[in-house]
């Protein structure tokens, strides 16, 4: 039954010839696989190509706001930073070592971030089960409910 390879052999009595067609349908069945496999691979193929598009698009993306927010970081906000705005006396203030602007310092850009937001709220407690369970059970339900009740609340 095995040839000297170890690969199994069909006996004479397994074998048969082809009926007329049979052959023209299997080889009608091997061209509609091979073309499913060709066309399964080019959508691979395809998508493969989208994630590589989006995720460039997403790195010029990111690169762009980095670009944006050196350049915030980089720029005076006021070009006139050597003048003091108001103009100051200091005749009439206390000295304490260093003179006082009449204006807090600039605050920095924040950078641009993308946020999401997930506002999806679930039940902690299903009262209308343990309602269920308590009616079911004649009331035996009705300290586990409680204590579950208990240890929801604590947590929240």
């Amino acid at each position: 039954m095995t040839g000297p390879a170890g690969n199994w052999e069909p006996q004479p009595k397994y074998q048969r010839d082809l009926e007329p067609g049979e052959l023209e349908e299997l080889n009608r069945l091997r061209a509609w696989k091979e073309k499913q496999e060709r066309e399964a691979e080019a959508q691979r193929l395809r998508d493969h190509h989208q994630q590589i598009a989006l995720e460039e698009q997403q790195r010029r993306v990111a690169e762009h706001q980095q670009n944006l927010y050196a350049q915030q970081q980089n720029q005076q906000p006021y070009p006139h930073a050597q003048q003091q705005y108001p103009p100051q006396n200091y005749a009439h203030q206390q000295f304490h070592g260093h003179p006082q602007s009449a204006y807090p310092p600039p605050q920095p850009f924040a950078p641009i971030q993308q946020v999401t937001v997930n506002n999806v709220k679930r039940a902690d407690c299903p009262h209308l089960l343990h309602l269920v369970l308590t009616l079911i059970t004649c009331g035996a339900w009705l300290p586990v409910w409680i204590i579950h009740a208990i240890i929801v609340a604590a947590r929240n």
